[in-house]
């Protein structure tokens, strides 16, 4: 007989997130010895790709915290213990301070006790402009603001718990609590060098830890600016307990509850172990965490909801689903929450089927939509309008491409950026959450005299001294590579754009002995738009080409590319609809015939592998695995690549990473970790020239 007494589960402010995001993920989320949950196996790369954890460990700095008193290692009932001992202080600060009243649990970032007047800090690796952002919204009227919500109804809780925590403690105390939130300043320019160097990332037991320099305080004592501000949300966390934020009790957030009931629900549900017995599918249920690939033997929440509420069979989520339609535009959760869960579901009374041709040459985001609906879902009236233009599968404007191609001018250049931001500055001069560019490859095409052309990968950077700001340096090397000629320049999204403008802005404040030349370089090659109204205030004479929106426009495979328009899958849709290119790259000319930065002339590669089917493997396959370099693991080699295909990122997941390890962890550039930089940044180049030599076979 198990004598074992099951330990009382208590909501915490983790739960009351996950309650936030939606009730029905409360369940899974109890439960993750049956449910899988990707943010735990996601934690080490999220903690590279935002620095989040080392925010945490500087606010504790900031806030005078001594290492004692940081109580986050230990259990429940130790913690609660230990805060109530430090609170015996009439001054004392503390990290990770536990309350507990009834059945819910917090922990504070950081509590400041100043006698009876307590200071709640709770501490986020957002992005803060005190001049241009704000916590209210305007739809509804008096709401907080989508983007903030969740933080000030996180602080809202501990808020809650916290004072009626010392309420029932100290019932002859009348502590006073209010509530800041402390988030990464833009407003402030670091002081110092390698800010985010006093804090390195360890990964230990799977998990993120931070380890903090042994000199950081001596260090940071030479810093006069703090780049962790604490916003005062305090009046603002009253509204929202109070139920007074306009945004409770419409638009099914909180299930149209006010906060107090929605926690006391919640909680409820949470700590007996219970479902939420009603389920409302969304838009946001297609980003579910719970979702499992089956290799881990758990189950999979997401497909518990759509089979209850939706009442799905496993044959209809291999149907296409609203979720797999190109995202631009889309109403999907309008759409779901009327009960269109599939494609061929989708009428003109959803998606308006003729499109507007103001809106330029090729296909709009209307049609591109109609197109993959009625090629996914064989829809043969929709079909009759692009009929003329698809070919085995595939469908290609030809002549929509030879008006575009033509405005281009030899050669062509081929450009890709890997860049990132975090939280910390890397370097002095720098605002949180500020641009750095560390690397970018090219690839030229060159016309011959007999009208063919050559291809060659002619040049690349890679910043392998990450104590050094490489920004202008950067755009010395592309200035150099791109002023040759005036060719036309190529880039695959708008990241490449958007970055050289906030270098641009970075050397407006700079004082380079060259700054001018390079500023005008900058302007020559992009474009500015205002932000609201999109209108176009200048465009240089030699502005980069998009490619990205010449596939939109004229070229769509759906079996590859689905819902995406990522380069990671254009590449192996054009290299499988294209016989040309797969008999000329499965062979080893790369390198020696199409000279390589990378690739020996005695050593040349093929790009194309088959697998046993006979189709096109993807290329990005092939390369030597960043995770394994890093030695950060098969299910963060997963994350790495989804975060690749994913354009709000960077626009490259794997050299993001790998770069921010460096930063964050030992510092240190390898041989082979230098080698699958360039190697994968050269493949994005090299994949638009596949993209530009299959369109070219054709016009």
């Amino acid at each position: 007989m198990n004598n074992t007494v099951k330990k009382q589960k208590l909501f915490t402010k983790s739960a009351f997130k996950i309650a936030l995001e939606c009730p029905n993920k409360l369940y899974y989320y109890r439960n993750p010895e049956v449910y899988t949950n990707a943010d735990v196996e996601d934690e080490f790369l999220q903690a590279l790709a935002e620095g989040g954890f080392q925010v945490g460990e500087l606010a504790k700095i900031y806030c005078g915290v001594p290492p004692e008193n940081d109580i986050e290692e230990l259990d429940y009932d130790s913690a609660l213990r230990r805060t109530q001992e430090l609170m015996q202080q009439e001054q004392v600060n503390i990290a990770e301070a536990a309350f507990r009243y009834g059945n819910l649990f917090v922990r504070v970032d950081v509590l400041q006790r100043n006698g009876n007047h307590i200071e709640l800090i709770e501490v986020k690796a957002k992005s803060w402009d005190p001049e241009e952002d704000t916590f209210y919204g305007k739809k509804p009227e008096g709401s907080v603001k989508n983007d903030i919500r969740p933080y000030v109804y996180d602080v809202a809780f501990q808020k809650y718990v916290v004072t009626l925590a010392l309420q029932e403690l100290y019932p002859d105390r009348h502590f006073t609590v209010k509530a800041r939130l402390m988030m990464a300043d833009k407003s402030k320019t670091a002081d110092i060098n390698g800010l985010n160097q006093l804090f390195k990332i360890k990964k230990v037991n799977n998990r993120a830890r931070v380890e903090t320099a042994p000199d950081a305080m001596q260090q940071l004592a030479h810093s006069q600016v703090q780049v962790l501000t604490a916003f005062d949300v305090d009046a603002l966390c009253d509204r929202v307990i109070a139920g007074d934020t306009a945004e409770q009790g419409k638009d099914d957030f909180m299930l149209n509850m006010k906060f107090l009931d929605y926690v006391d629900a919640m909680s409820q549900y949470y700590c007996k172990n219970e479902p939420y017995p009603d389920i409302m599918l969304g838009a946001k249920c297609f980003k579910c965490q719970f979702q499992s690939d089956g290799t881990d033997g758990k189950q999979d929440g997401y497909r518990e909801c759509w089979r209850k509420a939706a009442h799905f069979a496993d044959s209809d989520f291999d149907q296409p689903l609203v979720k797999d339609l190109w995202k631009q535009y889309v109403k999907c959760d309008v759409w779901v929450k009327d009960g269109i869960y599939k494609m061929a579901d989708i009428t003109e009374e959803q998606l308006e089927r003729h499109a507007d041709k103001k809106s330029g040459p090729g296909l709009d985001h209307k049609e591109r939509k109609w197109l993959q609906i009625a090629m996914m879902t064989g829809n043969q009236e929709v079909l009759s309008d692009y009929a003329a233009d698809i070919h085995d599968g595939v469908y290609l404007d030809i002549e929509g491409l030879k008006a575009e191609m033509a405005k281009w001018k030899f050669p062509l250049h081929m450009i890709d950026f890997e860049t990132t931001a975090v939280a910390l500055p890397y370097y002095e001069g720098m605002r949180p959450y500020e641009q750095v560019a560390f690397q970018f490859s090219h690839h030229i095409i060159e016309q011959t005299a007999d009208g063919g052309y050559t291809i060659r990968h002619a040049g690349q950077y890679l910043n392998e001294d990450v104590s050094q700001f490489p920004n202008f340096e950067f755009v010395r090397a592309l200035r150099e590579q791109l002023a040759h000629d005036e060719g036309t320049i190529f880039r695959y999204a708008p990241h490449e754009n958007s970055i050289l403008r906030a270098i641009y802005k970075q050397l407006e404040e700079s004082t380079e002995p060259d700054k001018q030349e390079l500023m005008d370089f900058i302007d020559k090659i992009t474009h500015v738009k205002d932000k609201k109204t999109h209108k176009m205030l200048h465009q240089g004479k030699r502005d980069m080409v998009d490619l990205w929106e010449v596939v939109k426009r004229y070229f769509y495979e759906p079996k590859e590319m689905g819902g995406s328009n990522s380069i990671k899958v254009v590449l192996p849709a054009v290299l499988n609809a294209s016989q040309f290119l797969k008999d000329k790259y499965s062979k080893p000319i790369y390198g020696k015939e199409i000279p390589s930065q990378n690739i020996s002339s005695t050593k040349p590669i093929k790009w194309i592998a088959f697998d046993a089917s006979g189709h096109v493997e993807n290329p990005y396959h092939l390369l030597p695995s960043v995770s394994d370099l890093l030695g950060i693991g098969i299910i963060d080699d997963e994350m790495l690549e989804s975060m690749g295909n994913d354009m709000t990122i960077a626009n490259g997941g794997a050299a993001l990473t790998a770069y921010n390890k460096l930063m964050f962890c030992d510092g240190s550039m390898n041989d082979a970790l230098r080698e699958a930089l360039l190697r994968y940044c050269e493949l994005d180049t090299m994949a638009m020239v596949f993209i530009w030599e299959f369109f070219n076979q054709h016009i």
